[in-house]
C-alpha cells in the first residue's frame, strides 16, 4: 500500500467519524418530547348512549377537562404538555377564566364536580354548536344540577378569574420603640383589582438592619397584617430593608394544555397553584433608641462680692448604656435632619448662711437667686446665662433636663430626664462683702458695715477677724503712745468709749 493510499483511507475515517460524533452529538443535545396517552375516564358521567362528562385521565396521573368540544375523545391518543399561553387559542380573559376553573375543580373526584366543571370549561372555550342543556342530559337524572352547578362556576371564574398578582411591602419606623411592616397582596382580577383580606396568604420575609420581635431577621408573616420590627443600628440614623416573596399562589392566566399530535381533544390539565409575587421596600430615618445626656457644671467663679454676676459652664455628654442610643439623637425637620433640642433648667439656690452639704435633691424651702435656660444640641461646652448674687453668703447651682420640655415630635419622646445633685462642691460660690475699717477722730473705733445680713456667719466672721487684728494694732499704737505721754493726759480706755 502506498503513502497515498494510506493517507487517503486515513482522512475518509476521520471524516466517518467526524459525521458519527455529529451525529451522536445531535441527537443527544435534541430535547426529547414528553409524550403521554389519554388512558380513561376520571369522575363523571357516562350517558346511557355512551356519551362521556367528566373528566380525562393522562397516564402521567394527571386529570383536566376536554377544550375541543365536538372532536373525539382524548382517550388512547398521544398528547404533548404546551404552555397555553404559547398556544394562541384563547383570549386573555378566556385564559384567566380557564386557568380558574383547572385550579379549582380540575383535579376534583366528586363526580357532579367533574362534569359541570366540564361544562363550565366548554362555556368558556366553545361548545362546538352545541347547548349547553344538551351536553348536561348526558348527565341523566342529575343534568339540572350539574347544568346549574355549571353555570355557577362560570359566573365565578368570570368575577374571581385575574391576569396576575403583586405585592406591595410597607415599612415605618417608630418615634420610639418597634417599628412596623406590612405586606399586601393585591389580585388584578377580570373585575377589578382586589386587595386581599389579612392573613389569606402568608410572605416570606428576609429584614437588613432590623429584627423581628423574637431576634430572628427570617420570617414567614401573614399578608396585610402589621408585624412589629426592631432597628438594630446605634448611629443617630437608621436604614431598614425588607424582601417579601410568595409562592404558590392560586391567580394568574397560565393554562397548561396536554394537545395530541392527531385530531383530538386536547385536555386543560388541573395545574396547582404556581404564581409567585415579589415585594421589597427600604427606609430610613431617626433611630427611635431613646438616649440619655449628662450633664457635668462647674460655676464661673468660686467666689466672688455681693453684686456679681455668675453662671454655670455645662459639660452635656450622652450615657452609653445598654438599651440607649450611644449619640445624641436627631429629629425630622422640613430641612432635613437636626439634632434634637434640650433644654437645660439652671437654679442658682442661696444665700445659705453655711457651706451647703451635698444631697441628691434640691432641700425643701432653699432659697432661689435665680433661674435660667439654656438649649443643648448635642455634645459640648456650653455655659448659662448669669445670675447676680444678690448678698453675702454661699450660692450652689442645681440642673435638670425634663424631656416634656421637647415636643414628642421633635425627640422629645426619645429624651431620658437628667437631674443634677445639690450642693456639688464644683457649683459653690462664696459671695463675701470686702472687709473695711472707719477710724473716728476721736472716740474709740468701730467696726465698719458691711452690708451682710448677721445670720450669714461665715462672711461676718472674715470681716469680725480682720477687724479683730486691726483692733491689735490700732490698740498697741494707743499703748505706745500712752508710755510716750505725759502722766497728766487723760486715756480713755477702749471700753468706756464703746459703752459711750
Amino acid at each position: 500500500m502506498t503513502n497515498r493510499t494510506r493517507h487517503l483511507l486515513t482522512s475518509i475515517a476521520l471524516a466517518g467519524l467526524a459525521v458519527f460524533l455529529a451525529v451522536v452529538n445531535g441527537v443527544a443535545g435534541a430535547a426529547p418530547a414528553h409524550a403521554l396517552s389519554g388512558n380513561g375516564h376520571g369522575p363523571g358521567y357516562l350517558s346511557s348512549d355512551g356519551w362521556w362528562l367528566g373528566t380525562y385521565r393522562l397516564d402521567d396521573g394527571t386529570q383536566g377537562f376536554c377544550l375541543n368540544a365536538g372532536k373525539e375523545s382524548p382517550t388512547g391518543h398521544v398528547l404533548d404538555y404546551r404552555d397555553g399561553a404559547a398556544l394562541g387559542w384563547y383570549t386573555p380573559a378566556q385564559s384567566a377564566q380557564l386557568a380558574y376553573i383547572s385550579r379549582t375543580w380540575a383535579g376534583t373526584s366528586d363526580r357532579l364536580t367533574a362534569a359541570a366543571g366540564q361544562i363550565a370549561t366548554w362555556l368558556v372555550a366553545g361548545l362546538g354548536g352545541h347547548t349547553a342543556e344538551e351536553v348536561a342530559a348526558r348527565a341523566e337524572g342529575d343534568a339540572g344540577a350539574v347544568l346549574a352547578r355549571a353555570r355557577q362556576m362560570a359566573d365565578e371564574a368570570g368575577r374571581l378569574a385575574s391576569t396576575g398578582v403583586h405585592a406591595d411591602l410597607v415599612l415605618e419606623l417608630a418615634e420610639t420603640g418597634a417599628g412596623r411592616l406590612r405586606v399586601e397582596l393585591t389580585v388584578d382580577r377580570l373585575s377589578g383589582a382586589e386587595h386581599l383580606k389579612p392573613g389569606a396568604h402568608r410572605a416570606h420575609v428576609t429584614l437588613d438592619g432590623a429584627t423581628f420581635e423574637d431576634g430572628t431577621s427570617v420570617a414567614d408573616v401573614p399578608s396585610g397584617t402589621d408585624i412589629a420590627i426592631v432597628p438594630t443600628g446605634q448611629d443617630p440614623t437608621v436604614s431598614v430593608s425588607a424582601a417579601a416573596t410568595f409562592r404558590a399562589l392560586p391567580y394568574g392566566p397560565t393554562i397548561k394544555v396536554a394537545v395530541p399530535r392527531d385530531d383530538a381533544q386536547a385536555v386543560l390539565i388541573a395545574v396547582p397553584a404556581t404564581a409567585e409575587a415579589h415585594g421589597d421596600a427600604t427606609v430610613s430615618g431617626p433611630s427611635p433608641l431613646p438616649f440619655q445626656p449628662r450633664v457635668e457644671t462647674v460655676t464661673s467663679t468660686a467666689t466672688a462680692e455681693p453684686g456679681a454676676r455668675v453662671a454655670d459652664r455645662l459639660t452635656v455628654s450622652v450615657d452609653t448604656g445598654e438599651g440607649l442610643l450611644p449619640s445624641w439623637g436627631v429629629h425630622e425637620t422640613e430641612e432635613g435632619l437636626s439634632p434634637v433640642e434640650a433644654v437645660v433648667e439652671s437654679t442658682l439656690h442661696g444665700p445659705f448662711a453655711e457651706r451647703v452639704q451635698e444631697a441628691p435633691a434640691v432641700p425643701e424651702g432653699a432659697p432661689e437667686a435665680c433661674a435660667v435656660e439654656t438649649i443643648v444640641t448635642g455634645p459640648g461646652e456650653y455655659e448659662t446665662p448669669a445670675c447676680e448674687l444678690a448678698a453675702a453668703g454661699y450660692y450652689v447651682w442645681t440642673e435638670r433636663i425634663r424631656p416634656e420640655r421637647t415636643p414628642p415630635d421633635a425627640g422629645g419622646q426619645r429624651l431620658r430626664p437628667w437631674q443634677s445633685a445639690f450642693g456639688v462642691a464644683s457649683e459653690v460660690t462664696l459671695a463675701a462683702a470686702p472687709a473695711s475699717v472707719s477710724l473716728p477722730s476721736s472716740g474709740p473705733t468701730e467696726l465698719a458695715a458691711t452690708g451682710a445680713s448677721d445670720a450669714v456667719l461665715p462672711a461676718g466672721l472674715a470681716a469680725a477677724s480682720a477687724l479683730g487684728g486691726t483692733g491689735l494694732v490700732f490698740l498697741g499704737r494707743r499703748r505706745r503712745a500712752r508710755r510716750q505721754t505725759p502722766r497728766r493726759a487723760t486715756f480713755v480706755p477702749l471700753d468706756e468709749g464703746s459703752r459711750r
